[in-house]
């Protein structure tokens, strides 16, 4: 999988300017970062006990937090869209750049 990454596509898309006399390395270091991500697909936990939130600490307890509650949206606040000046909006939804 990690074999032939073209970091010049990857630059394009992530418009990141890499220096042509880097790219060899950095292609290597992607493969290796690559490489550590099948690894991790190979990780099992069979045969062992896993403790998800024992080592987690939390500020607030779950019960403490504060209720969600539905604010305006663009298509039930007409205020929201003069407020922040959306030009680029289709059918309620706001629309970025083509990648």
């Amino acid at each position: 999988m990690a074999k032939g990454i073209d970091i010049k596509k990857l630059c394009d898309l992530t418009k990141l300017e890499i220096p042509e006399q880097n790219m060899t390395e950095i292609s290597r270091k992607m493969e290796e970062v690559l490489l550590m991500f099948d690894k991790l697909d190979e990780f099992t936990s069979e045969g062992s006990e896993v403790k998800i939130l024992e080592d987690l600490k939390f500020e607030l307890a779950f019960e403490n937090l504060r209720e969600d509650k539905p604010g305006p949206t663009l298509e039930s606040s007409e205020g929201l869209q003069a407020k922040f000046k959306l030009k680029n909006l289709k059918d309620g939804f706001i629309l970025g750049p083509r990648i």
